[in-house]
């Protein structure tokens, strides 16, 4: 049911960044994709005091930025294929994260079963000599040396503990397989909320004089340097001349290009399903640490908590098509059959599937191999576009966002002429403010654990969501305990949601509380179509295509792909 009459529609920070886009015809620098690389590049480039516009066809964090495994993690797998600078450089930047970004950034153990002391360590040499690309067991004396590298490349800005092994099976978790000879538990970053993050990059940069950030456009260059911009929910239109475009699309960079007028092949797109479970028993199991093991065939997965839910990946199918959303039967399947192995008493199957996520890897084309032994390294191309110079994202990880935005920033500082005044590098993010909660409660009138909870999901931002909460009446959304209306609003109006996907996918973390249903998905349609001045019609059609999508309550598209 819709609340009394201050919810009437008025100015969403979209509005505002739409009205300054006007007084903004020649921004230096055109960022197009609201990633994490974009919104990256586009932090460092304001804070550099360097005008820029981001534009996003879709919504903010939309790709693969929005459908990652939800950690920071410096790639100890990628120590087989002797990507040593990418493993320093991601060691480094996800100790950066728990530092810089506590309230969306914690230590995560990750626990490895084997079941092989030596057995398959030939193999795993042979592989890191790069004489073969045959899987095979992973074995304590591999892993131990890995981790004795990895942990001596995290020591920069050390975060984490080290790693520990136990051989006798009184110490083992629970339930794991007769055929298990040791467990080793390492410690790696969880992001509890990539999109927030982003998002909190994009408000940082947005507070900038100077710059814009705006999702749901349109744009059209005519190959003089002039684009043409259309707000998709309003029709209106704006022209920019910026003096460069940066592009950082993530999967659609060569067809960005294209459009561009540019002929380029510099993306190999890997698709990657999760699947997200709501198990209690195998949630207890876990008891908050996650557990990365043999699906059987040599292949590593992982699952991890995530709130109530656990979080399972991944699957890796090469596609063309960036816009490629399907999540084939085969894959859940086979990411089921995977954790069932886990362990021996717990069933895992399709009753426990409460939605998937998938996104596609922008990997950087070329180098062969299978799609798991591709290199995960990132690079920066540069081409002309009639007058325009373009500069290309390619490949990267969710960890490195910040080091390959600061290089892109600084090739973009270097052609605009321009010097760096100030690096992210010791810079916290917005969120990561010390908030005194007694003091919120008292001045919102919001009871303590409901200033908690706004404080665990949003760190000091919860100061300005507390406030839209106490400024007029609210209630818990349908079906939910710990989500209300008023906050639905906030994020609606302050972070510029413009359908239910952006909502349920972005914005909150109820697909991964496993308590979304049809009934909340019809107060968030209301919710904000009361915001955005919209009728019941369009709100019900909303709901329509939010209940048809598997990435919001778990059904599965069947097609012909492998995972």
């Amino acid at each position: 049911m819709p609340l009394p009459s201050d919810q009437t529609p008025s100015q969403t920070a979209r509005d505002a960044a739409w009205a300054r886009l006007a007084l903004l015809p020649e921004p230096e620098v055109v960022i197009l994709g609201g990633g994490v690389n974009g919104a990256g590049t586009l932090r460092d480039l304001a804070l550099n005091g360097v005008s820029a516009v981001l534009l996003d066809t879709g919504d903010f964090c939309g790709g693969a930025s929005g459908a990652s495994s939800r950690m920071a993690h410096g790639g100890l797998r990628y120590l087989e294929g002797r990507e040593f600078r990418l493993v320093a450089e991601a060691a480094r930047e996800r100790n950066l994260l728990l530092h810089q970004a506590p309230h969306l950034v914690r230590p995560l153990e990750i626990v490895v079963p084997l079941t092989a002391l030596l057995a398959g360590f030939p193999q795993a040499v042979l592989r890191f000599l790069g004489l073969s690309r045959r899987p095979g067991p992973l074995s304590l004396a591999a892993l131990t040396g890995a981790l004795v590298l990895y942990e001596r490349f995290g020591a920069v800005r050390r975060a984490l503990p080290r790693h520990t092994t136990r051989l006798r099976r009184v110490g083992f978790p629970r339930g794991l397989g007769a055929a298990t000879r040791a467990v080793v538990s390492y410690y790696d970053g969880q992001i509890l909320s990539p999109e927030a993050l982003v998002l909190e990059m994009l408000d940082e940069a947005a507070a900038q004089p100077g710059v814009v950030a705006l999702n749901h456009v349109g744009w059209e260059t005519d190959g003089t340097g002039a684009f043409t911009v259309r707000n998709s929910l309003t029709g209106q239109t704006a022209v920019l001349r910026p003096r460069l475009v940066v592009n950082a699309a993530g999967a659609a960079v060569d067809a960005v290009n294209a459009r561009l007028g540019l002929t380029t092949a510099l993306i190999r797109g890997v698709k990657g399903a999760h699947l997200v479970l709501r198990h209690p028993q195998l949630l207890a199991r876990m008891a908050g640490r996650a557990f990365y093991f043999d699906d059987g065939t040599g292949r590593m997965v992982i699952c991890l908590p995530v709130e109530d839910t656990i979080l399972m990946g991944t699957t890796e199918v090469e596609t063309r098509d960036p816009d490629d959303k399907a999540v084939a039967a085969v894959e859940v399947d086979y990411l089921l059959a995977a954790l069932g192995r886990l362990f021996g008493d717990i069933a895992v199957g399709r009753a426990h599937l409460v939605a998937v996520t998938t996104g596609i890897r922008p990997l950087q084309a070329g180098g062969g191999g299978s799609a798991t032994s591709a290199a995960r390294d990132h690079a920066l191309e540069e081409h002309r576009a009639g007058p325009l110079p373009v500069l290309s994202l390619v490949g990267g990880k969710w960890t490195t966002f910040r080091s390959f935005s600061e290089q892109a920033a600084d090739r973009v500082l270097a052609l605009l002429g321009r010097a760096r005044r100030v690096s992210t590098l010791e810079r916290a993010y917005p969120g990561a403010a010390p908030v005194d909660a007694a003091a919120l409660a008292a001045q919102t009138g919001l009871t303590p654990a409901r200033i908690a909870a706004l404080i665990a999901r949003y760190g000091a931002l919860a100061v300005p969501v507390a406030a839209h909460c106490a400024v007029g009446p609210d209630r818990m959304l349908a079906g939910q305990t710990a989500w209300s209306w008023r906050e639905a609003d906030w994020l609606i109006r302050a972070r510029m949601a413009c359908a239910l996907e952006d909502l349920v996918l972005r914005r909150t973390r109820l697909v991964a509380s496993g308590t979304l249903s049809r009934a909340t998905l019809e107060d968030l349609a209301t919710c904000l179509a009361a915001a955005l001045g919209r009728d019941a019609d369009w709100a019900a059609a909303e709901v329509a295509r939010a209940a048809a999508d598997p990435r919001i309550l778990g059904c599965v598209t069947v097609s012909g792909d492998k995972p």
